[in-house]
């Protein structure tokens, strides 16, 4: 986080709606329960498959154990993804201090982008709620725009029409 000036405090910090990090976790748990089919459901699947993973594979032994070992193989790597999108989550942050707006975007694991605009550089603020589930729990994407036509968005923001308004309402203090 950028060092505030004097005088300034945050007012309001601005994340992600938790169904966004819930959409992410969910395609994961679906990727890590599929390996469970061959072992669990071995009548799903055809005959002709589990001989042809046989012959292809040469393996010696249990065919199960090779699938418990790339399973588990798998679960780690879901592990780091999960991992990757939670970081992602949790440090993606709108600080809106009574001075500025400061815009904390992680890309990645090892890279982070900050950027800080003043109230008095903001033209418009738009919040857009797409479809009806963003509309029942509430979550969209925020869009400011700047004096030097620079455009910050905020996709998946919790709350977008009170983080509008939060925006605005400052914008209004500052300019009288």
């Amino acid at each position: 986080m950028p060092p505030l000036e004097t005088g300034e405090t945050i007012l309001y910090t601005v994340r992600k709606h938790w169904f966004i990090l819930a959409g992410e976790i969910a395609f994961l748990v679906l990727l890590a329960a599929a390996p469970g089919l061959f072992l669990f459901a071995p009548y799903l699947i055809p005959a002709e498959l589990v001989s042809f993973l046989k012959d292809f594979v040469h393996f010696e032994g249990s065919f199960s154990l090779l699938i418990v070992f790339l399973w588990f193989l798998l679960l780690l790597l879901l592990w780091i993804v999960f991992m990757v999108f939670w970081t992602d989550y949790y440090l993606d942050v709108w600080l809106i201090t009574n001075h500025r707006v400061i815009d904390i975007e992680q890309k990645g694991l090892f890279s982070r982008s900050v950027s800080t605009f003043r109230f008095d550089q903001i033209q418009d603020v738009t919040a857009e709620v797409p479809g009806v589930l963003a509309t029942l729990i509430d979550f969209g994407t925020v869009k400011i725009r700047t004096a030097s036509n620079e455009t910050f968005d905020f996709r998946g923001v919790a709350r977008p029409n009170f983080v509008k308004e939060k925006i605005m309402s400052e914008h209004h203090r500052v300019h009288t």
